[in-house]
């Protein structure tokens, strides 16, 4: 519990326009960044200005942890997807907490671990399985959060950029996510999906 308030003390809050881009809040690439509403599009430009979608994160998710640990210099862009409240962690400040307090290291060594058992996995998805099990796969590790108004896990997307992280197009994302609703599995909207049934 003292450790979570000597975190919770190093925490400074920041809220983001639609479509914000979270480096101007002080520097992506310095800090850890801790989503309390609203979500976070994570994306890269390839060199002939393709974009690649790698997430749409909603609340209880993080970004920026791997550059703090790592002093990388971070290539990914971060915008907010709809009006977004994050908490951030200055990056030395963080550190020297941890190196103050070593027991930490353990839980930040588990979240970045976690992190990359996910990569591996959509990494092996991308060349062994089908459509159909990517995107349910992909939905099910997005951690969706709980719309407070009908108790439903949603993820904060749009197909098209379900698609991007897909590698496909937009109309076959659409198709799979219509044969989906008809088993009761999921509901598509404008800039979201609802999953329905996450025991099945």
């Amino acid at each position: 519990a003292r450790d979570l308030d000597r975190l919770a003390q190093l925490a400074r809050p920041r809220r983001l326009h639609n479509a914000e881009r979270v480096q101007s809040a002080g520097g992506y690439d310095g800090h850890l960044w801790i989503i309390l509403s609203g979500a976070v599009r994570i994306s890269t430009s390839t060199a002939k200005g393709a974009e690649h979608v790698y997430a749409v994160l909603g609340p209880g998710n993080y970004f920026g942890l791997a550059a703090v640990i790592g002093k990388g210099v971070g290539t990914l862009d971060a915008r907010a997807f709809g009006a977004t409240q994050l908490a951030w962690i200055e990056g030395a400040a963080l550190m020297r907490l941890l190196d103050d307090r070593p027991p930490l290291w353990r839980h930040f060594g588990a979240l970045l671990s976690h992190r990359l058992m996910i990569a591996l996995m959509l990494l092996r998805d991308n060349t062994t399985c089908a459509l159909p099990e990517r995107l349910v796969r992909r939905l099910l590790v997005l951690l969706p959060a709980i719309e407070p108004a009908s108790g439903e896990p949603v993820l904060p997307m749009t197909q098209a950029d379900l698609a991007r992280m897909l590698g496909t197009s937009r109309s076959r994302v659409n198709a799979e996510l219509r044969r989906l609703e008809s088993e009761g599995l999921v509901r598509s909207g404008y800039r979201g999906i609802a999953l329905l049934d996450l025991a099945r």
